[in-house]
């Protein structure tokens, strides 16, 4: 069973249309999926247009959001109605506001567009449903994983320092296996796949003694990302 909560500072026409089990104050979010569960419960921000770019500006959507994030494992934001209904006299805070939600959908949690209040209410009640039925993480039609061991054996050259996915694939096709290719590497070079550099370091990495490396080897260094409330909260 799924109690579909909406927050008492929603209107009583919208909980009305969206056929809620109950209105309450909710901490956080404006719609609560309660199913008992934790790991299965859904918790979702409502926001117009108006209202979101107001919030942004004001860091009280960032604040909503991270607090989401904390309290819950399944959470979205919902954005609703159209960016012509609504009007700012500086066009910077429209793109401001886009680019953050641009950050938030690819970094934090869903973002749901919707045009009207009803498909609002259609987004809600069908999550519901699929909640109910289990279907909540499954996508609407099944996608197929195709796995060969040429992919897994490509995915294997890849992790050589300097060879990237189309020096892999030359030599899988020069190649008979991958014992032939660390038994015979100096053909790579022969066949002009590797230049001669970028041969001789990975020669270096495949023969050298490993209690020969009294160093750490950095092939390639990042920084490390900045935590979800680091991106809410940046300017």
């Amino acid at each position: 069973m799924v109690k579909l909560v909406v927050d008492v500072h929603e209107g009583e026409f919208l909980a009305t249309i969206i056929n809620a089990d109950a209105r309450e104050p909710l901490k956080v979010g404006d719609f609560l999926l309660d199913t008992g569960d934790k790991e299965t419960t859904w918790i979702l921000e409502r926001k117009t247009w108006g209202d979101g770019l107001s919030s942004w500006k004001s860091k009280r959507l960032q604040d909503q959001i991270a607090r989401m994030v904390e309290q819950y494992d399944n959470y979205a934001v919902i954005i609703e109605g159209k960016t012509e209904d609504f009007y700012s006299p500086n066009p910077d805070d429209w793109k401001g506001f886009r680019a953050f939600l641009n950050r938030v959908a690819s970094e934090v949690c869903p973002v749901i567009y919707t045009d009207t209040v009803s498909e609002t209410t259609r987004y809600v009640n069908g999550l519901k449903l699929r909640i109910v039925e289990g279907k909540a993480y499954h996508f609407v039609r099944p996608v197929t994983m195709v796995k060969s061991t040429r992919n897994q054996h490509h995915a294997v050259l890849q992790t050589i320092p300097g060879i990237g996915r189309k020096k892999a694939k030359a030599l899988y096709e020069l190649y008979d296996n991958l014992q032939d290719v660390f038994a015979h590497w100096e053909r790579s070079k022969e066949n002009k796949i590797v230049v001669a550099r970028t041969w001789d370091k990975v020669n270096t990495f495949m023969t050298d003694n490993w209690e020969s490396q009294t160093e750490p080897i950095v092939i390639r260094s990042r920084e490390k990302q900045q935590t979800t409330l680091g991106v809410l909260h940046e300017d």
